[in-house]
């Protein structure tokens, strides 16, 4: 063959070559373009309903409600301890006694005093009344004869005028007017007589109501100011003994047989029969708390274990702590809770969940599965196929509160949709996806 030939040849293979390559090219890219998009995998949850819960969180100590350090009111020596650490004791019981021998020796010589203050009280008005009597009768006696001078003067004077006119009618002598007019004279002084022991009866009656009525405020002041010495003793004896207000148990005792005390705390007592928890909340927790909130106690020592409280007080103020304050809350525990000594008496630490928001029949979002985008809140809602793939569909929701797992939601959801919760950011709405592993949901597995 010519070289002409030759080349014409070659010249053909390789555009039918280039042609071929080029179809292929074609080809590949149509079928491409053409290909349904991988599918994106993801894992997905089926949708829940039930209780949401969000709590505060808080540390805590429990205590006893009825809790004191008792003290003598003054100070002595200790005579007798008649209880020790632990001990149970009843209300009134008698803990501990200081020495009142010396009180009890001036409490019994007062007694003396005001036995004897008191008889000479009672013989003083006896005495009083006699006097009184004793000079009624003089008084009586000075008016009786009182009355009797005015008969007699008035007797007298009536003899006088009858002697006056029989002398003027020359019936009777000049000596018998004289001798009328000396009845009638002395008449009249034992008349001022009478009057003037009257009067001086009387005054000794009046003198006597006044003195007697000195005598027996001085006397009464006497028994007065006894009782209140006696009273004033037996108070001290019996602060000489410290009793039990209420009953509990003994948590400290500080002294001993011997012991020369003030009027500082001695011993301590507490009624563990009922508790109460002290929790302290951070200021920025603090805000959402609530008298009568539900609240879980979780004992330190098995934290296994959840007893039921509610708040029963919030204080006002807060304690600052370090960098941050600190709002202390009481609470109570709930009647029915049975407060295990092992795990509930004085002293031991607790942690404390309030619950500050409860919802009933909420749809429960899992906090992984909430993508924030393009100023939206949504979710990835799968709708199954088969062979555990299925189409993602974007689903707005609103978060109605949150907890640091899940939050409850509102959208157009229900119980057993599935979610996807991983993988968020490769998702788009309408995507294939797979999720391979789904221990069960709703799409039938």
């Amino acid at each position: 063959m010519s070289e002409p030939a030759r080349g014409r040849g070659r010249r053909w293979l390789v555009a039918t070559l280039g042609l071929a390559v080029v179809a292929a090219l074609v080809i590949g890219a149509l079928w491409r373009a053409n290909r349904p998009p991988p599918a994106v995998a993801t894992a997905a949850e089926p949708l829940e309903t039930g209780s949401f819960v969000r709590e505060v969180t808080g540390s805590g100590v429990v205590e006893a409600v009825q809790e004191r350090a008792l003290a003598f009111s003054g100070g002595g020596t200790v005579a007798e301890v008649m209880v020790a650490e632990g001990a149970l004791v009843e209300a009134g019981q008698t803990l501990a006694r200081l020495d009142g021998s010396s009180l009890e020796r001036e409490a019994a010589s007062v007694r003396t005093s005001l036995a004897s203050a008191r008889a000479e009280q009672e013989r003083l008005g006896a005495q009083q009344a006699v006097d009184r009597l004793d000079l009624e009768a003089a008084v009586a006696q000075a008016n009786d004869q009182r009355a009797s001078a005015a008969r007699t003067l008035d007797e007298a004077e009536r003899d006088l005028d009858v002697a006056r006119r029989l002398f003027d009618a020359g019936a009777a002598s000049r000596d018998q007017v004289r001798a009328a007019e000396g009845a009638v004279d002395a008449a009249r002084r034992a008349l001022a007589q009478a009057e003037l022991s009257q009067s001086s009866a009387r005054s000794r009656l009046g003198n006597l109501d006044q003195l007697a009525a000195a005598q027996r405020a001085a006397a009464a002041a006497q028994v007065a100011q006894l009782e209140t010495q006696l009273a004033n003793l037996e108070a001290r004896l019996a602060d000489t003994t410290l009793a039990a207000p209420f009953a509990g148990v003994v948590t400290s005792v500080g002294l001993k047989s011997g012991d020369l005390v003030g009027n500082q705390p001695v011993l301590s007592l507490a009624d563990t029969r009922l508790l109460r928890v002290r929790g302290r909340f951070d200021e920025n927790r603090a805000v959402e708390l609530e008298i009568g909130q539900r609240a879980v106690i979780v004992p330190d020592a098995d934290a296994r274990r959840q007893l039921v409280a509610r708040v029963e007080r919030i204080s006002p103020v807060a304690v600052r702590e370090g960098g941050s304050a600190q709002v202390t809350v009481d609470l109570a525990f709930d009647p029915d809770v049975d407060l295990d000594a092992n795990l509930a008496r004085p002293g031991y630490t607790v942690t404390v969940r309030v619950r500050v928001v409860e919802l009933e029949e909420a749809l429960l979002m899992p906090l992984e599965a909430i993508t924030d985008r393009d100023g939206e809140r949504f979710v990835f809602r799968i709708e199954p196929d088969a062979d555990r793939t299925g189409v993602a569909r974007r689903v707005p929701v609103t978060v109605v509160e949150r907890n640091p797992t899940v939050a409850a939601v509102t959208g157009d959801l229900r119980a057993g949709d599935l979610i996807a919760v991983i993988n968020l950011d490769a998702l788009t709405d309408g995507a294939t996806v797979s999720y391979p592993g789904l221990g069960g949901g709703a799409d039938g597995d």
